[in-house]
């Protein structure tokens, strides 16, 4: 007999992106298995830097609307879409397309202010033992994290461990930055966890990120996940690298997050 595998992702390849998102969350069991009515639901895209969709800095509009429009359906209560951006916010939402994704829909997308973060303890945490997070992404009844895939000066890559940077403060950011930037991710990973993950890699960039613009492929991918270390050891793949070379991976497998070993997971291919 076959070993259950470890995880699961869900990888789907097309071109139509809201189909894309159909088919994926069908595999992983409907969007009622996620969203449920009356519920609080937060979103966590990647929308850091004042850049186009086409540039790949952020996570792709179309992704975060078809997600949207998921959500509705299941008559959640609440759709809030918190972003720590890196640049000022207005422009951002706006270059990104997020505030042309959420039009006509109930969402809120905002940029926290102070009162809207929450000072929590990281007991499981090697470095970071605190932290200030984002109160509506701590308190929501289900929680999407949905990164872009990119390469990153920082932290090798950013995908969905690392898309936790923008659900902290500043403080909080910059401490990682200081004091080991992959073990805090790492550590952070413990605490925060997402009830589903969507990985943007329909279009990834190669090189100069997180910011761009810098070269990019293009594996018109959308991944599918609940195990973040799983999703992001795939994702990982997408740019030639192993847990090995992407520190934070590793590191939140060692410490019980997820797998972070392919032959492990079942990688199942939905084409669209």
């Amino acid at each position: 007999d076959a070993a259950e595998p470890a995880a699961t992702v869900v990888v789907v390849h097309g071109t139509d992106i809201a189909k894309m998102v159909e088919a994926g969350i069908a595999k992983m069991g409907g969007w009622d298995k996620f969203f449920k009515p009356g519920k609080k639901v937060a979103l966590k895209p990647n929308l850091a830097w004042n850049s186009t969709p086409e540039q790949g800095g952020n996570t792709h509009p179309d992704i975060l609307r078809a997600v949207i429009k998921g959500a509705e359906a299941c008559k959640v209560k609440q759709i809030l879409i918190p972003e720590n951006t890196c640049q000022p916010e207005k422009m951002t939402f706006k270059v990104s397309g997020a505030n042309h994704a959420i039009e006509g829909t109930s969402a809120k997308l905002y940029r926290p202010k102070p009162a809207d973060y929450k000072e929590v303890d990281v007991p499981k945490g090697k470095i970071c033992q605190q932290a200030k997070v984002t109160r509506d992404l701590i308190e929501a009844d289900c929680l999407v994290n949905m990164p872009v895939a990119k390469h990153h000066s920082g932290a090798t890559l950013s995908l969905s461990m690392k898309n936790w940077m923008g659900a902290v403060d500043n403080s909080t950011r910059r401490a990682w930055h200081r004091n080991g930037l992959h073990q805090c991710i790492a550590d952070f990973s413990t605490f925060l966890k997402p009830t589903l993950i969507v990985i943007d890699a329909t279009r990834i960039m190669l090189d100069h990120g997180p910011q761009g613009p810098g070269k990019l492929a293009h594996p018109h991918e959308i991944i599918f996940a609940t195990d973040p270390v799983a999703a992001d050891t795939y994702a990982a793949s997408l740019f030639k690298k192993t847990p090995e070379d992407v520190p934070h991976i590793k590191l939140a497998a060692e410490l019980g997050v997820g797998c972070a070993d392919l032959k492990k997971i079942d990688v199942v291919r939905v084409e669209v």
